[in-house]
């Protein structure tokens, strides 16, 4: 296994979720039918475009390439720095895999029942942005709907560090994503995000405009058999590699034994 930290969970960590489950809604499951895909395609400028426009002066896609061997269903991951990480996945995605993408986010923020803005409405979340709500430190139950819609053939997009990073590190990896990836045998594919913490860090309110970019990286498929602890730190280490090559780190070989 690599040497690079891969967090593991050793206890369950008690939400807010396990205390009162009436406070939440969703999964939506209509949200992968033909009538809400449309209607989702339909309410793009207003749910995504207007605001990438408004804060993005430039955004530069790097590596499309990679995407020409991906095929049917697979999971994106990306690192998280701001809330606008995903207007930034949807600027730079061709259409192929937009209108079968789908976002994890955190169900204790994004899929609160009776929430006055329109924008924070469970419905408005799955049918508008096509999120899909998160069981923070919820283990399998928590994989069980992305699961769900890799089975359905669609693309999935979740932050494998599960939070907005707050320092220049890339924060470590839950194993998530290798679980869903290992089980439903779907390739996953590096998307790395870099100017938003400058245009929106956590804790920031207002948006500085500015450029942004985008980097997709190769897409890893695992062996049958790959360990999940394995799996992680490949996906750590393809992420952080390009991490440190925009911060300018050099990257050192290890010696030959």
């Amino acid at each position: 296994m690599s040497g690079n930290l891969v967090s593991v969970r050793k206890k369950k960590v008690p939400t807010l979720y396990e205390q009162d489950e009436s406070k939440y809604a969703g999964p939506h499951r209509w949200q992968v039918q033909p009538w809400a895909k449309l209607a989702r395609r339909a309410l793009r400028q207003h749910a995504y475009t207007r605001w990438s426009d408004a804060a993005f002066s430039d955004v530069a896609v790097n590596g499309l390439a990679h995407l020409d061997e991906v095929e049917g269903p697979c999971l994106f991951i990306g690192n998280h720095t701001s809330h606008l990480d995903t207007l930034l996945v949807m600027e730079a995605l061709p259409e192929r895999f937009r209108y079968n993408l789908f976002f994890g986010a955190a169900q204790d923020r994004w899929f609160v029942k009776g929430r006055k803005k329109l924008v924070l409405k469970p419905w408005y979340q799955s049918l508008a942005l096509g999120t899909f709500p998160i069981l923070r430190g919820g283990g399998k139950r928590a994989l069980s709907y992305a699961g769900w819609l890799l089975d359905q053939g669609q693309n999935v997009f979740v932050f494998p560090e599960g939070t907005r990073a707050t320092s220049a590190a890339l924060g470590d990896f839950k194993h998530g994503v290798s679980i869903l990836a290992l089980q439903h045998d779907v390739p996953v594919v590096p998307i790395y995000l870099s100017g938003l913490q400058a245009l929106q860090p956590k804790g920031q309110r207002e948006v500085t405009r500015g450029p942004a970019a985008a980097t997709i990286l190769p897409a890893l498929r695992f062996a049958p058999g790959t360990e999940v602890d394995d799996a992680t730190a490949q996906l750590f280490d393809s992420m952080n590699g390009e991490h440190l090559r925009q911060a300018g780190v050099p990257m050192v070989a290890p010696k030959a034994a």
